[in-house]
């Protein structure tokens, strides 16, 4: 662990814990705060300090920080109403509800909503999303993504990956009615979601300090989890392994913990950033099918997935060749940086860093 990585995660732990970070050494780490999203719990320190530049700076980027928030928050309430209108059931993730275990929720940053819905509204969704204003921009196996000005919204009709295909199946029926159309997870199902995302992240390319300080927060503020439904989950899901490390991180990190056994992740989480990297992504990919089938799955997805960012196929299967050109051609012209970037990172997916990269994996049961 770096000097910068320390000052950042005693800062974190500081303000978690309601003290006030040493401000001294903070503008050193910006940049690394921003690349983990966690500068909004600094910029309140860094606001007090002498340097003018500087307060223009975290003035500008807290502005803007507030803004957004505000924005995602009037999304919410409007996206919610227009659903409850047409009676379809819904559930806000991830850091919707994380944001109200925080001291002040705006110590946790949202870059966008998430919502699930049951995959039968798909047209319903399409229309409100168009109505209220949105555009969509990606549309792939398990969400639509929208955006409208500041805001990102994005409309999943299933939850991600899982470790064991099936585990969210029919989930509408397992989930809590709250109110109206709402829905909602136990505390133990949060708890279990949020760590089968975070291993969605980690096996993609990556997750950040952002995500292990959630863990430190709730397994903070929910201290009557039922631990046997847990483990049982946990085990079902293969990642019993996996949540006891990065628990064991999250409270080494941000409580009084301890840290053996952690370097390795620790360094792939504090190299990842907020939503982990293409190089990551591509030692990843590499690691798990070899570099050869890795990238044919990047450039020719499964079919499902095709359908999905591509409707016409449900109706025409035969145009799945046409839809890997029109995909092909869309990256060369539309986001040659982007393909610059990813084939780059392929390149670079050494046997050295692959063997690291199936080590960790290997340690981590995953």
């Amino acid at each position: 662990m770096n000097q910068e990585t320390q000052i950042l995660l005693n800062a974190l732990k500081s303000v978690l814990n309601g003290v006030d970070p040493e401000a001294e050494s903070l503008p050193r780490i910006i940049g690394l705060a921003k690349k983990h999203s966690v500068l909004n719990l600094l910029a309140p320190t860094l606001l007090r300090c002498n340097d003018e530049k500087l307060r223009r700076r975290i003035t500008a980027f807290y502005a803007e920080y507030l803004s957004q928030q505000e924005s995602l928050k009037a999304a919410a309430e409007e996206l919610f109403a227009e659903l409850e209108k047409r009676n379809i059931p819904y559930m806000p993730l991830k850091g919707y509800y994380m944001k109200q275990l925080y001291p002040d929720p705006l110590m946790r940053s949202s870059c966008d909503l998430d919502v699930l819905f049951p995959p039968e509204h798909t047209k319903e969704v399409k229309k409100i999303m168009r109505d209220l204003g949105y555009t969509l921009f990606i549309s792939n196996d398990h969400h639509m993504c929208h955006t409208r000005e500041n805001v990102t919204v994005e409309m999943h009709y299933i939850l991600s990956e899982t470790p064991v295909p099936g585990y969210y199946d029919d989930i509408f029926a397992r989930l809590r009615h709250i109110d109206g159309c709402l829905y909602g997870f136990t505390d133990e199902d949060f708890y279990i979601f949020h760590i089968v995302h975070i291993w969605h992240h980690f096996r993609a390319g990556g997750t950040g300090i952002r995500s292990v300080m959630d863990i430190y927060v709730f397994r903070t503020q929910k201290t009557d989890l039922d631990e046997t439904y847990l483990a049982r989950e946990f085990d079902k899901l293969h990642l019993a392994v996996f949540e006891e490390k990065l628990r064991k991180l999250a409270f080494f990190w941000f409580g009084e913990g301890d840290g053996a056994d952690t370097e390795e992740l620790s360094e792939f989480i504090f190299r990842s950033g907020v939503y982990g990297t293409t190089q990551h992504a591509a030692v990843a990919g590499t690691a798990k099918m070899g570099k050869t089938k890795y990238f044919f799955t990047r450039v020719f997805p499964k079919t499902e997935d095709m359908k999905k960012a591509y409707p016409v196929l449900e109706k025409c299967i035969l145009l799945l060749p046409f839809c890997y050109m029109a995909r092909i051609l869309t990256a060369l012209f539309r986001r040659p940086q982007r393909l610059k970037s990813n084939a780059a990172s392929l390149l670079g997916a050494d046997s050295e860093k692959v063997q690291k990269m199936k080590k960790l994996f290997d340690d981590l049961g995953i």
